[in-house]
């Protein structure tokens, strides 16, 4: 691997970063779906959640520098909204017309007639709900269409985070003190996820979103996002990463140190690598399927299973791969990319 910082190249290793991300998510809930325990890295997080966090360290690192760029909240905000709502309004609309009546076990009248197949709609709003009446009752994960949704309201407060953040650091004309502001932010949430989103067991659900899942995704969101502004760039190299990564295996045996130190090492981590340059990895640039991957897979997956509940696990994953990654094809070339055209740029 030639570790070559890209500025703002986009040749780098990001996009595959993120494929491997959603295939991560893919990979996890296999399964579940199949009724076999999911698998832990380095018993901390489960497969699913681990790829999750790596799209979020991405995701505030990028999103900064978006904001860089271009500091002006409007704008900010409608690029945002084209890389999100445009797949996921045709995802919602193919659940419910498509996956809905051919694979409901209720007949059409009384599918189209209930109040649930409207009420998806609602996930366009990002206000979410993961039921279609009659389809996927008799899974092992019964009734739920495609629950990897929950992570999509809690990014996009994310979006409204940042925008708020860089628009106070612009209305007070100083731009180092919106970066000590963004650290404050972000040194709050680890503080949020010690003392109550991981020791609580009971959710607090507003907007139809687990509260709790604000600081424990967004924290891995705010360290990337203080990569960028605080420039910590200059450390990423090799020799850095495999010393961040040994230190903090070192910390393995104590849980609670483990999960603080990847607050850190895992955005470190993600972020050296995603910018440095391989010539093979880089070249997936211009073919950001993941976003597809990661909305798509879990209906694929749903509706494979419903049809084989007993499949091997290998053949499992390369078939739901294959579907999924045709899909999040056509949504990419089709809707996404077409969509990212509209962006707003200053002039």
């Amino acid at each position: 691997m030639t570790v070559q910082l890209s500025g703002t190249d986009h040749h780098n290793n990001l996009t595959a970063l993120r494929w491997f991300a959603a295939c991560l998510v893919l990979y996890g809930h296999a399964f579940v779906f199949l009724g076999l325990p999911e698998p832990l890295f380095l018993q901390w997080a489960p497969m699913g959640p681990l790829g999750v966090y790596i799209f979020f360290a991405i995701s505030g690192y990028l999103v900064a520098q978006s904001w860089h760029r271009d500091p002006n909240v409007p704008r900010f905000l409608v690029k945002r909204a084209l890389r999100i709502f445009p797949g996921l309004l045709v995802c919602t609309v193919l659940s419910v017309v498509v996956l809905g009546p051919l694979l409901t076990t209720l007949d059409m009248a009384t599918y189209w007639g209930n109040e649930h197949t409207r009420g998806y709609f609602t996930n366009v709003a990002l206000y979410m709900t993961y039921h279609l009446p009659g389809v996927f009752a008799n899974n092992k994960l019964p009734h739920a269409v495609n629950g990897s949704l929950w992570s999509l309201p809690v990014e996009f407060f994310m979006y409204f985070l940042l925008a708020f953040l860089g628009f106070v650091g612009t209305w007070f004309q100083n731009q180092k003190w919106g970066a000590w502001l963004t650290g404050l932010v972000t040194f709050s949430f680890m503080i949020l996820v010690a003392l109550w989103a991981l020791p609580s067991s009971e959710a607090w659900v507003v907007y139809r979103t687990d509260l709790r899942q604000i600081p424990l995704c967004g924290v891995y969101f705010m360290v990337g996002t203080c990569l960028y502004q605080f420039k910590l760039q200059r450390f990423f190299s090799l020799s850095n990463v495999v010393l961040s990564v040994v230190l903090w295996l070192s910390l393995s045996r104590d849980i609670q140190l483990f999960v603080l130190a990847s607050w850190f090492v895992l955005p470190f981590v993600v972020l050296a690598f995603g910018l440095s340059r391989h010539s093979w990895l880089s070249r997936w640039h211009d073919k950001d399927y993941s976003y597809g991957i990661y909305i798509y897979a879990f209906p694929v997956q749903q509706s494979l299973v419903s049809f084989w509940p007993q499949m091997p696990l290998l053949l499992y994953l390369i078939c739901t791969l294959v579907f999924t990654v045709t899909l999040a094809a056509a949504s990419w070339h089709f809707v996404e990319k077409q969509a990212l055209k509209l962006k707003p740029f200053r002039r």
